[in-house]
């Protein structure tokens, strides 16, 4: 694990090595998130076992969010896995890898969850990354990786010791970076995006990968 990470709960890894052109025709493929009522989300999520360079799809689950850290109820969401073209390539077990040696994970003993989400925004309404602000994802380690930022603007990350809190940091990642956050150490958000001037429709792709369960008490 990196030092920033363990002692900041949070850290930006550039990743260049990382072929991102490979994994851009698949965001166009996802399907559209009925759980989001703007209709401008697109999402799968699997999750997955073994190694980086191995990965094994596990069996087919409904993604789950805990009231515990948001106070809300528990929610149950159920979305199409991701295609096995994309978990096959190269690229994306890069993604896994720089995930494992970043957080110091084992895959064999703790799976990870990742969701491919691409937003997408227009003349007339902007796209939301984080619907609910400021927030836990409820599990140990999470990174947000970008694939693509196509004609936005918008959509800067910033990370939070509380929910009401000022951010203690901001950035808009560029594409082909990582942001790594420690869950039981800080909250994280993301702002909304719009599309750049000239643009009609714009979006915003990336893959959010988590691991290991949220072991800090509610607030």
């Amino acid at each position: 694990m990196i030092d920033q990470l363990m002692k900041d709960g949070y850290a930006v890894v550039d990743a260049p090595e990382i072929d991102r052109e490979s994994l851009l025709e698949s965001f166009r493929l996802l399907p559209v998130d009925r759980y989001l009522k703007s209709g401008a989300r697109r999402r799968r999520f699997s999750w997955f076992a073994g190694s980086p360079q191995n990965p094994v799809k596990l069996p087919h689950k409904l993604f789950y969010q805990t009231e515990k850290y948001e106070g809300r109820p528990d929610i149950f969401r159920e979305f199409d896995e991701i295609d096995s073209s994309v978990c096959s390539h190269s690229s994306f077990q890069n993604i896994l890898d720089c995930f494992v040696r970043v957080t110091g994970i084992n895959m064999a003993n703790t799976p990870v969850e990742v969701h491919q989400i691409r937003v997408s925004c227009g003349d007339d309404f902007k796209g939301k990354p984080s619907p609910e602000g400021v927030h836990r994802d409820g599990c140990h380690y999470l990174a947000i990786f970008v694939v693509n930022r196509d004609g936005v603007e918008g959509g800067e990350n910033s990370i939070h010791l509380t929910k009401e809190g000022e951010a203690i940091f901001e950035a808009t990642l560029e594409p082909g970076q990582f942001l790594f956050c420690d869950d039981e150490m800080v909250m994280h958000n993301a702002s909304p995006v719009a599309p750049e001037a000239g643009r009609s429709v714009a979006h915003r792709d990336i893959f959010v990968l988590t691991a290991g369960e949220h072991r800090r008490e509610k607030p």
